[in-house]
């Protein structure tokens, strides 16, 4: 197809065997003029689909030019070459011989610990390496097929087709998605690669040997793999790898120099500490790295939770300008929650969804665009139910009414949304607590709260958007009628006599 065959020359070499090919390169195994072998990279420009490919390219070739590490392939040289009118470029990189960390564990090899020490303690020596560079080179892609093991048990990191530098990523945050699905960070997703982010594929690497899965399988805790879920680990190793797979980058600390000794044996495991919200004044990336919308959103629903310990106080009334109405009788008590519209307080989390949902959409449309691996639309599944949530939780009271109504026998909350209602009840005995709670959706430090109501075995979500003095009336309000309406509901059935139940049809008619 490429018209590439065994026994071509390009340049001072010619080519022997082809030993891969990704969507727009070939790399083939060659020798030179002595007899030495060499890797060869070729980029045909008659088959490429955009000047991108180019840019990769020309990285990769820059990035081997400047690096120098025993566990880096050398770098021999780049050249262009002509034949029958079709214009390549070659990359001639030192030949590392061995196989790749992932068929040696499809070839059934299962890895001891000590082993899985050693290779991610020679795997920080190589990103410690990097990231002593200036600016710091960012790999963007570790993961087992990326990592060669020489016969002597050593191993190679290859394949810097995705290298980026700060420089770059500062100027750029917003680059091409380079990456192995289960063994990038979310921060990467996002465009935002750091040299921390290279520490997340190291330890997920680690995590595959460990267990022979790719870690998108593994059970979670929140957004973080569950080690102690998977696998049983000395102390040393789970220390790295609990630092290194945390989904918020700033809390990836761990050095790659300090986990290699941890690793060794010549430094101990650091002790692990409770995580401490940082304080709103305290929100700033550290070491010049870019803050994601992932911090953000955990700082401030920390601070939000820590809130929540404070003692509330009850206002008397609604504002005077609240369009929530209440209509309490005997029997009944309605609240009428209004659409909110873009109120102040309402818009920094439908701005936050609208921009989540925005992204998704962008990405999964180009993803179909360039026909890019199956998996990479499927890899947005998880992010669109986020966003499904998020939008049900900013977006939906803006544009509909709910009515909550409580009566002797039961709890209702009617919704409407464009003319269409839906109404959701439960028995009075089944409504547990109804309290005020921070917010699911946080963004820029600003601290949202809603109305949740504890019913049957879920919690029923409302009135975010509505401002805290409205959302304290309505709880007051709701706990005492709950507590009226269900006490005065009991109250009459024990003063029922026999003949009123025997009329009401609450006894059967006695022989």
């Amino acid at each position: 197809m490429n018209g590439l065959g065994a026994g071509m020359k390009l340049g001072e070499y010619t080519l022997d065997e082809e030993l891969g090919r990704g969507p727009s390169a070939t790399t083939w195994l060659g020798k030179d003029q002595t007899g030495q072998p060499a890797v060869l990279k070729i980029l045909d420009l008659t088959e490429t689909m955009s000047w991108s490919s180019v840019d990769v390219f020309h990285r990769e070739a820059d990035a081997l030019r400047h690096l120098s590490h025993r566990a880096i392939p050398q770098y021999l040289g780049s050249f262009e070459a002509e034949d029958n009118g079709r214009i390549r470029m070659v990359i001639a990189m030192e030949h590392i011989p061995g196989m790749n960390l992932e068929k040696i564990v499809a070839s059934g090899r299962k890895f001891a610990e000590r082993d899985v020490e050693r290779i991610l303690a020679e795997l920080c020596e190589v990103l410690a390496y990097l990231g002593t560079l200036r600016p710091p080179i960012v790999h963007r892609d570790i993961n087992p097929r990326n990592i060669i093991m020489r016969d002597d048990g050593s191993i190679a990191l290859v394949d810097f087709s995705g290298v980026q530098d700060a420089v770059r990523i500062a100027l750029f945050p917003g680059a091409t998605l380079v990456g192995t699905a289960g063994y990038i960070p979310l921060e990467q997703v996002g465009g935002k690669a750091t040299h921390r982010s290279d520490l997340y594929g190291a330890a997920a690497t680690a995590v595959f040997l460990l267990t022979g899965r790719n870690p998108s399988e593994l059970p979670t805790r929140g957004l973080k793999i569950d080690i102690a879920g998977a696998v049983e680990v000395s102390p040393q190793l789970e220390s790295v790898l609990s630092s290194w797979l945390e989904p918020d980058v700033s809390l990836r600390t761990l050095p790659a120099s300090q986990a290699a000794e941890i690793l060794r044996g010549r430094r101990p495991p650091p002790r692990r500490q409770a995580p401490v919200p940082r304080p709103a004044q305290d929100l700033q990336p550290e070491s010049g790295e870019p803050q994601s919308v992932f911090q953000a959103l955990r700082d401030s629903m920390a601070r939000a939770a820590a809130q929540t310990e404070r003692p509330m106080r009850y206002p008397e009334s609604l504002p005077e300008d609240s369009k929530i109405r209440i209509d309490k009788d005997i029997d009944i008590s309605i609240v009428h929650l209004p659409k909110l519209g873009l109120r102040g307080s309402s818009v920094p989390g439908a701005t936050f969804s609208t921009f989540w949902v925005g992204f998704i959409a962008f990405w999964t449309f180009m993803t179909l665009r360039m026909r890019a691996p199956i998996f990479f639309p499927l890899f947005s599944i998880p992010f669109w139910l986020v966003g499904a949530a998020l939008m049900k939780t900013t977006i939906l009271p803006l544009v509909s009414t709910r009515d909550i109504t409580i009566t002797r026998d039961a709890l209702l909350i009617k919704t409407t949304t464009f003319g269409m209602e839906r109404v959701n009840s439960w028995p009075l005995q089944d409504i547990g607590s109804i309290k005020v709670l921070p917010s699911r959706v946080q963004s820029h430090g600003y601290s949202s709260k809603e109305l949740v109501i504890t019913a049957g075995t879920g919690l029923t979500r409302l009135g975010n958007g509505l401002s805290e003095r409205e959302l304290l009336y309505v709880d007051k309000f709701l706990n005492e009628e709950v507590d009226r309406l269900g006490s005065r509901a009991a109250n009459d059935f024990t003063d029922v006599t026999p003949e009123d139940a025997r009329d009401r049809g609450d006894f059967r008619k006695e022989e």
